[in-house]
């Protein structure tokens, strides 16, 4: 009977897919190469793209609440940037647009690209434009 159970153990083992990658994980290994999470403005001159957290509240005001309309927004920017379609005209001034993630990182999926978006969705839920005042500290 072990002997039975041993190779059935190991084929099982060995066919279980491996954990897919965590979308904040994917989020700090592709689009943290150029985006802060958080704005801060000590670290404005170190910023070579727009921080995640001023682009989710810009594209709130365009989408609302709604999540599926959110997330293709970020799907269709990401994958062909076009200054016609960006939320935020004085990020496009200061840094340009990014280059579409798939010629940047190819290995990316569409599943994970939609998990990175439903994660920015959601992990900056709460987050506001600063005043004018304060926002043109980072401008520039």
């Amino acid at each position: 009977m072990r002997a039975l159970i041993f190779p059935l153990l190991s084929a099982l083992i060995l066919t279980v897919p491996a954990q897919a990658e965590q979308p904040e994980a994917i989020f700090d290994r592709a689009c943290g190469a150029c985006h802060f999470k958080q704005r801060d403005t000590a670290r404005r001159d170190e910023m070579i793209a727009p921080p995640m957290d001023m682009m989710a509240a810009h594209l709130r005001q365009v989408t609302g609440p709604d999540r599926a309309v959110f997330v293709a927004r970020v799907l269709d920017f990401i994958k062909a940037p076009a200054e016609a379609k960006a939320v935020d005209a004085m990020a496009v001034q200061r840094f340009g647009l990014m280059s579409p993630i798939g010629d940047t990182f190819p290995e990316l999926t569409d599943g994970e690209l939609q998990a990175v978006a439903n994660w920015v969705f959601d992990s900056f839920a709460t987050a506001q434009l600063p005043s004018p005042g304060q926002r043109g500290r980072m401008a520039p």
